[in-house]
């Protein structure tokens, strides 16, 4: 006589779990009968997820260790303080979720988050969204605290989102400092995070692997294209901007993860040009981290020969009309090779950017000349200064306000593929599927068939999540 299968409670609450990508330095999540453990490692906060409905285990709790108690799906309500915290809550839909954004509201991109900002009386907003800024005073962080604590005291419910410089310690905060992932992929990661506060870790394990899926298609097309080709002939990048009166601040890469620049060079098989050991000077600003910059003479000396200049601000045309001199000797600006980070705006680079990452990877490997040559990708990020105009992040579908956010996608053929397949109208023969094009997705046909898709699954989850 067969046992009847008992089926363990922890697996019915939590079927979905979310597991960190193995370059994830700073997010762990362990899953337990009744409860989840988000742990933020760089901040060293803990945070009890319970199930809602049940009891939080008491000796858990009574122990000290968590920094946050929270129900979860969490429904009540959210603060945000920083622009990288817009995207992964867009992307599981909980828009709805966000009562307020702590900072200035011109630095936000989202146009669906703009819309909920603002309260305009002529329909281009529904006010819905608080906005807790002092513009006569905007870094007066005791009208900050001031501004946050009555905020808290009108909803008892809400979680306030710390950015990793913000108030980390503060009642009612969970903190996220995803910006300070050593990769890409583990950036992103932290989208697992976000999911854990609504038991949606499987839309968000989904979404994951299906966007490190594209990046490493970009980074393997790449190393096949530069295999045989010497470190000191492929192609060189000069990621460079200027502080108006301090100096030049340059790329510094001793390793491929030093910084984020760093790494998309290396998956694009290209090389970054650092500041060499003794040119420049620094600044610490009171601070522990220490800052370089160069003087115009030892910026000129260093980039002056580097085919593509990666010009990381909005900030180009004021500094090319103070020092055009110097600058029309440098080759990238002889050839047109400049690229500025407004091809979706001017502030999106530090917001959506951040969960499009296998795009910004097909967008720097198109410049320098190694995605796969059967692929065509239109650059999404990076805009070339000289030839195309400033981005913008486009309209917000006030009716779809509450679906997923889902973001361009760099479309990728793996080399492997297309040369393998024969002559035909199928992948890597010329075709034209949305597989062989290898197009960041936006407003095409087949863009949209692909949002739908995605929103399709997204709901599913959704729903799933509220009915267990």
């Amino acid at each position: 006589m067969h046992r009847p299968i008992r089926i363990r409670r922890r697996d019915r609450l939590f079927p979905q779990k979310f597991v960190p990508d193995e370059t994830t330095d700073y997010l762990s999540v362990s899953y337990h009968n009744t409860y989840k453990i988000v742990t933020n490692l760089y901040s060293d906060k803990s945070y009890l997820l319970y199930q809602c409905g049940t009891e939080p285990p008491t000796d858990e709790v009574s122990s000290g260790k968590y920094h946050v108690v929270l129900p979860v799906p969490h429904v009540g309500g959210l603060a945000i303080t920083e622009t990288p915290q817009i995207p992964p809550l867009e992307i599981l839909a909980r828009r709805s979720e966000i009562l307020a954004y702590i900072g200035d509201p011109k630095l936000v991109s989202s146009p669906c988050l703009q819309y909920l900002m603002n309260d305009d009386d002529d329909g281009t907003g529904s006010g819905t969204i608080e906005t807790i800024f002092y513009p006569d005073d905007p870094y007066n962080q005791t009208l900050i605290d001031t501004g946050v604590h009555e905020f808290l005291m009108r909803n008892p419910n809400a979680i306030v989102l710390a950015g990793v410089f913000g108030n980390v310690d503060g009642k009612h905060h969970i903190s996220d400092p995803q910006t300070q992932e050593r990769t890409a992929v583990a950036t992103f990661d932290w989208l697992g995070m976000y999911a854990a506060l609504f038991n949606l870790e499987g839309m968000a394990n989904d979404i994951i692997a299906e966007t490190k899926s594209r990046y490493e298609c970009a980074a393997r097309n790449a190393a096949s294209l530069t295999s045989d080709v010497a470190e000191d002939e492929k192609p060189r990048i000069l990621w460079a901007e200027y502080f108006d009166g301090i100096g030049w601040s340059i790329a510094d890469c001793p390793t491929w993860d030093a910084a984020y620049y760093c790494e998309y060079a290396h998956q694009c098989g290209a090389s970054i040009v650092s500041r060499p050991e003794g040119m420049g000077f620094n600044e610490s600003y009171g601070g522990e981290e220490v800052y370089w910059y160069l003087t115009d003479d030892e910026f000129l000396q260093l980039g002056k020969d580097v085919e593509t200049w990666i010009y990381p601000s909005p900030t180009f045309s004021d500094v090319y009309d103070q020092k055009s001199e110097i600058l029309d000797q440098f080759v990238s600006v002889e050839k047109g090779q400049v690229y500025d980070t407004q091809g979706e705006g001017p502030f999106g680079w530090h917001e959506q950017r951040l969960a499009e990452y296998d795009v910004v990877a097909l967008d720097l490997c198109s410049i320098v000349g190694t995605v796969n040559p059967t692929n065509v990708h239109n650059r999404r990020w990076f805009r070339n200064y000289f030839t195309e105009p400033i981005g913008s992040p486009g309209t917000c579908d006030v009716d779809s306000i509450d679906m997923p956010y889902v973001p361009a996608k760099g479309m990728c053929t793996p080399i492997a593929m297309t040369t393998t397949t024969t002559t035909g109208g199928g992948v890597g023969s010329g075709g034209t599927s949305a597989e062989a094009e290898g197009v960041a997705q936006g407003t095409s046909a087949a863009g949209n068939l692909a949002m739908m898709s995605v929103q399709a699954v997204a709901v599913a989850w959704i729903t799933s999540a509220l009915l267990a």
